[in-house]
């Protein structure tokens, strides 16, 4: 099994979302992990101090940075 690994941390669960779909636009697998009972609880503080964690294989870790460079253009 590969091990996963952060690409982007985000204190929105929708930018992690949408970040995740631009990344399956790419072919590359993710998952978002948030330990935010599926969004449910996107008030508490001690969720934006962990994040949401956009998740990838390692082999795709390099790939996904790439791609996700256009969400730094602001």
């Amino acid at each position: 099994m590969a091990e996963l690994k952060a690409v982007k941390v985000f204190e929105k669960r929708y930018e992690a979302e949408m970040a995740k779909g631009l990344l399956v636009e790419q072919g590359i697998e993710s998952m978002v992990a948030a330990d935010d009972c599926g969004g449910q609880l996107l008030g508490l503080s001690g969720i934006r101090k962990r994040g949401i964690k956009l998740l990838v294989r390692e082999e795709d870790l390099e790939r996904a940075e790439e791609a996700l460079q256009v969400l730094e253009l602001n």
